[in-house]
């Protein structure tokens, strides 16, 4: 698969580059940043049909319609040339890299709602299985943190002591919601 990038810029303001590229009939940006010694990517992709929205697996939480100016698809991952993403799997990161990692997707997000200004953001966090492994806490749960949907205590496995609740990265306007199965968890990030 070869794609055609139709536009390729530095964004100095968020210290990473954004590339927009159409793939699926729909268009897809590119927010590529560094992290340890990986290349990541966070990739967007538009929603502007909700029959596309809920085809994919998604749903508006209950009495919520599905924005006017739609959303934006995410995520993300190891990137080894655009052409090839690497498999979802956990990167191990001595010290608190994963943070890093995760402060600087979030950051993707704000840096496309600031320049597209979409409804809001939809993505899926899997569980269980190769997703996790290598985890202490499962990716779901991380997830649920950093969206301000769960506050409740954690406590370090091997001395008992209660560790410091995460902050929820989202900016003030913005609001989580979940939706989970058995395989999987979906969230939608609206304003």
């Amino acid at each position: 698969m070869h794609i055609n990038f139709e536009e390729d810029v530095w964004l100095d303001d968020y210290g990473m580059r954004r590339k927009e590229f159409i793939y699926d009939h729909r268009i897809h940006h590119s927010y590529v940043f560094v992290a340890g010694k990986n290349v990541y990517t966070v990739i967007t992709g538009t929603l502007t049909n909700e029959n596309l929205f809920t085809r994919i697996g998604y749903e508006m939480p209950d009495g919520i319609p599905f924005p006017l100016n739609g959303v934006a698809e995410v995520y993300f991952d190891v990137c080894h040339g655009m052409n090839m993403l690497a498999d979802f799997r956990h990167v191990l990161f001595p010290g608190l890299g994963s943070a890093v990692v995760l402060q600087s997707v979030a950051l993707a997000m704000i840096a496309h709602l600031d320049k597209f200004n979409v409804g809001g953001f939809v993505f899926q966090a899997a569980a269980g299985g190769v997703v996790d492994m290598g985890r202490k806490i499962s990716l779901e749960e991380i997830y649920d943190y950093l969206l301000g949907l769960k506050n409740e205590p954690r406590y370090n496995r091997r001395t008992g002591l209660r560790k410091k609740t995460p902050r929820s990265l989202l900016p003030v306007g913005l609001r989580a919601y979940k939706r989970s199965t058995r395989e999987r968890a979906c969230y939608v990030v609206l304003q």
